[in-house]
Parts: structure tokens; C-alpha cells; sequence
């Protein structure tokens, strides 16, 4: 979720399905930071749920993350149930980790919980889809990359022939799920979708008119993207959400409409860039990320 919504492209994966295979060790980081890109608006660390990241600025003081806009936890607990028994190793961790999104306690203290109290829950909706008319490439015995990489174990191989009809050779959970993404980067045969279809977002705690608030807004729907892509209705968020759309409208401006020649040059135009990408000379390009050459030829072509 962190490279959806960095709004300055300054985080890159790194080799996550041979991580996730085993294939490579611990001195292989599961992620890059461009820090000459980094704007320091704090997305990342707001909306990750493993605290991968942390607010170490400096000079300290610098950012205040109570003036961030959050999601909602990845927890719930019933306080009615709830002990708090300080001599306990789950009740200590659980009292330590509460403040900050960290899935893989939450998960364990899930399933340790001295009062069954403490259960998973996700700011995010969403579902996991399974391409089932492409199993036969999976090789779950081999590879395991999903079950291994996911924080709640909500991947799993179905053993009992019942499941592996209705399932096939890989299946989720989706009751444990909290749609993070993880699944999907970490398949090595491009298996596993996850759509992401509304998301919870808290105000600040201290309010105020932060200039980042809208990018922030424009950026956390990067999580959506693949939803309103598809044409599906877009959620709006609420208070800043409402907030954002109404300076929008006071600002927008006629778009000017092209007169009869600039349509006809523009068509024009479109027939040679179609004609040229149906060339297989460009799609052997495309397929080996050959940029240069690309915008070579197509440069050629419109000249011409």
C-alpha cells in the first residue's frame, strides 16, 4: 500500500516473490527509499499496517503527526472482556502496540488473547480474487509465496478434496484478510487480485487548513484506483472529502473545445500512433521495456 500512495514515486519494491520463496535472504531489503524524492508527507507511515515505517525526523520537531489526517486501526476490542493483566506476555504487548498499526502482533495476540477479547478488523474493504482459469500455473508445494508472505496466514492449501474442488490449489481466507496487497506483489505467475473498494479515514487530531490535506485525500484513493478504473462508483471520504470538492468547483474553468481542423489533424495523428503500435517490431519493444526505441519510431512516424 505504501508505493500506491506515494505521491512522488519515491518507494520501490524490491524482489518480493523470490523473498517470499525463500529464494533470497534477510540482506535483500523488501523495499527502496528514494530519500532525494521523499517530501516527508507522512503516507507511508500512516497507512502501513506492518510499522515498517517510523517518524524519525531531524532536526526533531519538524512534523507533528497529530496534524495527519489516519486510518482507521486494524483491531477491534471488547473493553467489556478486556483484563489487562500486566503479568501477561500478550496483555503487555497488546498495551505496547495498540498506538501503532503493527498486523503481525495484532495477529498473534488475536489468537493468544487471554480474555478473547482482542480480534483483527481492517479500515479496509475490499476483496481477493484468484484467477482460477490460470492455476494450472501454480505450483504451491514449490513455491508458497503467498502463504509465507501473509502477515495473518489467511492463505492456505486446501487438503481436503471437498476444498481443492471448490478452491482449486491455492485459496483465502478473507475473514483474516485485510487487504494489504502483500499476496499480490509476491506471486511470481501474476495469480492473485486484490480489489480495494472503500477505505475508513480519520480527521486529525488537531485540526487546521494544512496545505497537504488534499494531496493527502488525492493520494489515499490511489488505494482505490483499480475500483474506479473498472467504473465502479467512487466512495467518497467524508468531511475532508466534501471539503476538498467544494474548493474544486469554485476553481474549475471551461475546457476549450477543439475546432473541426485540430480534430482532423488530431485524428490523423491517432491513426499513425495505432498503426504503429499494432507493428510487431513495437510490441517485441514493449515487451522488452525498449523505451528509447520506442519514442524513436514514434517520433519518426509523426514527423513524417
Amino acid at each position: 500500500m505504501c508505493k500506491l500512495v506515494c505521491p512522488v514515486d519515491a518507494i520501490e519494491l524490491g524482489p518480493i516473490p523470490e523473498i517470499a520463496q525463500n529464494l533470497l535472504d534477510d540482506s535483500n531489503p523488501k523495499l527502496f527509499i528514494d530519500h532525494d524524492k521523499c517530501c516527508y508527507c507522512m503516507l507511508c507511515a500512516v497507512v502501513c499496517p506492518t510499522d515498517a515505517f517510523h517518524e524519525n525526523i531531524e532536526p526533531e520537531g519538524q512534523i507533528d503527526m497529530d496534524e495527519f489526517p489516519t486510518i482507521e486501526k486494524f483491531y477491534e476490542i471488547d473493553f467489556d472482556k478486556c483484563v489487562e493483566d500486566k503479568n501477561n506476555e500478550i496483555c503487555q504487548i497488546c498495551l505496547n502496540v495498540r498506538k501503532r498499526n503493527h498486523i503481525q502482533e495484532y495477529y498473534r495476540i488475536s489468537k493468544e488473547c487471554p480474555a478473547d477479547c482482542f480480534s483483527i478488523a481492517t479500515p479496509i474493504e475490499g476483496e481477493v480474487i484468484i484467477k482460477k482459469n490460470m492455476l494450472y500455473k501454480c505450483d504451491p508445494q514449490g513455491c508458497k509465496a503467498c502463504v509465507n508472505i501473509c502477515p495473518v496466514e489467511s492463505f492456505y492449501i486446501p487438503e481436503s478434496a471437498e476444498e481443492v474442488i471448490k478452491y482449486g490449489k491455492i485459496a483465502c481466507n478473507e475473514k483474516e484478510c485485510f487487504y494489504c496487497g502483500a499476496c499480490e506483489n509476491s506471486c511470481p505467475d501474476d495469480l492473485i487480485v486484490v480489489k480495494r473498494k472503500n477505505i475508513q479515514i480519520q480527521d486529525p487530531i488537531k485540526s487546521g487548513a494544512y496545505p497537504w490535506i488534499k494531496g493527502w485525500v488525492r493520494n489515499i484513493k490511489e488505494i482505490l484506483r483499480k475500483a474506479l478504473i473498472e467504473g465502479k462508483e467512487q466512495i467518497e471520504i467524508p468531511s475532508i472529502e466534501e471539503h476538498i470538492e467544494k474548493i474544486i468547483k469554485s476553481k474549475k474553468e471551461d475546457i476549450p473545445q477543439l475546432s473541426p481542423e485540430e480534430k482532423q489533424k488530431l485524428n490523423e495523428l491517432n491513426e499513425k500512433v495505432q498503426s504503429l503500435l499494432k507493428s510487431s517490431k513495437i510490441r517485441y519493444w514493449i515487451k522488452d521495456k525498449k523505451v528509447e526505441n520506442i519514442l524513436k519510431e514514434l517520433r519518426k512516424e509523426i514527423t513524417n
